[in-house]
């Protein structure tokens, strides 16, 4: 088996590889990530300095090697509470670290304890673990691909939590425990290597979750219509032969309401293009105001938008165009030029796809707009009268 200076230096060359990894991420696009790659370069600096300990002045070898170890464990922290959006006081880290390499010099220089150096950096170690755990379970917004990330986070800090925390249990109560960190005893070569890829796995962990993140960013930037934060065209067309197949499974009925929005072009021409885009903007809003969570609102259109009703009948359907009228016109009370809609009106048939199905409610639409827009009107052959005041 190889010793324990290799130990060190082959974890301090796992760090260096993450580092690169790291360095290929978009920095500025996920918070956390600038902290991993500190981590990863205090890792290195650490592992080095634990690995060339007998060569070393003493106060390299014990207190600036654990002072930058742990450092490297803060930063690994920060990065996590950074990806979960979560807050973290420097002052308390830095104090943190301050008082480790504190206690670590009083036990070698006043009171030289191997055991009393052991528990106090085991026992920090066991701390961050289980703020990295609490952060992660706490968060709880992990589900699909992000699942498996904080698994692995989760189950790495136990491990190293346990690992360290049984140390601490060894030194506190037993004799026959080792008299340096070095030592090439079977347990305390066991323990070296499994703490010497702590950072390693701990660093893999978050660099998973920062993956997670910006390939989640990079699909709602496609999925979500950067203006207003609605569904994109593309996501419409992606996730409607989804709504389909749940109505069919479900038996339940399905509504499509194509609407445009009346006046925006007079809007832009007389008041610009800005509030043209405010327009835009406060009819997605107002709309998720009238609407349920299930419903699906995209825009496919420069002043079209797309609205997918679950469990919703032609009659139902009606009113929803209806009142989303109502809380748009609610809005502009009182306004010169106000923006009103024209609404087409389909539900879903046994043997519909999603093109027949926007066919259909696109010919509604028009009869909405031929009719003189502000209008609501369901598709040829529908139940209830095909135009709606």
């Amino acid at each position: 088996m190889l010793n324990t200076k290799e130990a060190f230096l082959i974890a301090s060359l796992f760090c260096f590889v993450i580092f690169l990894l790291l360095f290929s991420v978009k920095q500025d696009r996920i918070h956390g990530v600038r902290q991993l790659l500190l981590a990863s370069v205090l890792g290195m600096a650490g592992n080095m300095l634990y690995a060339f300990g007998r060569e070393l002045p003493t106060v390299f070898a014990y207190e600036v090697a654990n002072a930058v170890y742990a450092a490297s464990s803060v930063a690994i922290l920060v990065s996590y509470r950074q990806l979960f959006g979560r807050r973290f006081s420097v002052l308390l880290m830095s104090g943190s670290i301050a008082l480790l390499t504190g206690v670590t010099a009083y036990f070698h220089y006043v009171a030289n304890s191997f055991d009393a150096r052991t528990i106090a950096v085991s026992g920090f170690q066991v701390g961050i673990t289980v703020i990295i755990a609490a952060t992660v379970l706490k968060s709880r917004d992990y589900k699909g691909r992000s699942r498996y990330p904080a698994m692995y986070a989760l189950c790495m800090c136990a491990l190293i939590g346990g690992g360290h925390l049984a140390r601490v249990v060894r030194h506190a109560l037993m004799s026959d425990v080792p008299h340096s960190l070095l030592e090439p005893t079977g347990i305390n070569l066991l323990f070296v290597w499994a703490n010497a890829f702590a950072l390693p796995c701990l660093m893999l962990g978050g660099l998973l979750i920062a993956h997670c993140r910006i390939v989640t960013s990079i699909e709602n930037a496609a999925n979500c219509d950067f203006l207003t934060g609605a569904w994109s065209r593309r996501a419409f067309h992606e996730t409607g032969p989804r709504f389909l197949e749940r109505s069919r499974y479900d038996r339940q009925p399905l509504a499509l309401l194509l609407i445009d929005l009346d006046n925006l072009k007079p809007t832009n021409d007389t008041y610009g293009h800005a509030a043209g885009d405010a327009a835009l903007t406060d009819f997605v809003r107002l709309s998720h105001t009238a609407l349920r969570p299930v419903d699906f609102l995209a825009r496919i259109g420069g002043d079209e938008f797309a609205l997918l009703l679950p469990d919703t009948d032609l009659i139902a359907a009606v009113a929803i165009g209806r009142r989303l009228q109502a809380v748009i016109a609610a809005a502009q009370s009182g306004e010169a030029l106000q923006i009103t809609l024209s609404v087409g009106v389909a539900v879903l048939r046994a043997d519909d796809t999603l093109p027949a199905l926007v066919k259909r409610a696109d010919e509604a639409l028009y009869g909405a707009k031929a009719a003189g827009r502000n209008r609501v009107v369901t598709e040829a052959g529908g139940r209830i009268a095909r135009l709606v005041a």
